[in-house]
């Protein structure tokens, strides 16, 4: 199948989990959504597969990711990682020493986040707002220029300043 989702037979398209592309279901709307536009409504639109946002929903927190791993990251050259762990305030509240981690990937050629990753409570919902800008290419620098909001989980995304890592080692 190719961008356009038109299979090998040129009268056959395919989207959502069928093509094995991504399969989730906001992936599978946007492509049907593409596809009509673009065969019916003569406004031709291809679909991103690349990044795209997902969650994992677990109690006490989530799991938010968007962009490569750190592995993937490592695997194709030098990375920054930014990483923060702590107690979130709502923890400590409530007597919890349940901690959260954030972090990012930073090419540090360009300074462009690669990839977001976050374990926290509704870490779903701060890594559909962290897509926005690593969509966009944003950088480290544009991330660090967010004005934090305080006491949030999320200020941590705008506040880490020096990497915890650098791959390769120096």
């Amino acid at each position: 199948m190719d961008e356009w989702s038109q299979t090998a037979v040129p009268s056959i398209f395919a989207v959502g989990d069928v093509t094995g592309r991504v399969n989730l279901t906001p992936v599978a709307i946007r492509e049907g959504h593409s596809f009509a536009d673009t065969v019916f409504g003569a406004r031709p639109r291809k679909v991103a597969h690349d990044p795209v946002a997902s969650a994992v929903y677990l109690r006490p927190h989530e799991i938010g990711t968007i962009g490569l791993t750190e592995e993937q990251a490592r695997a194709r050259g030098p990375v920054d990682v930014y990483a923060g762990t702590f107690r979130p305030m709502q923890s400590m509240f409530a007597g919890s020493d349940a901690r959260a981690l954030m972090k990012l990937l930073v090419d540090p050629a360009d300074d462009r986040v690669l990839g977001c990753h976050i374990f926290a409570p509704n870490a779903g919902e701060m890594i559909q707002l962290a897509a926005i800008p690593v969509t966009m290419g944003a950088t480290k620098a544009q991330f660090d220029a967010a004005m934090a909001v305080h006491p949030t989980l999320a200020e941590e995304l705008v506040t880490m300043r020096s990497p915890a890592r650098r791959w390769p080692v120096e």
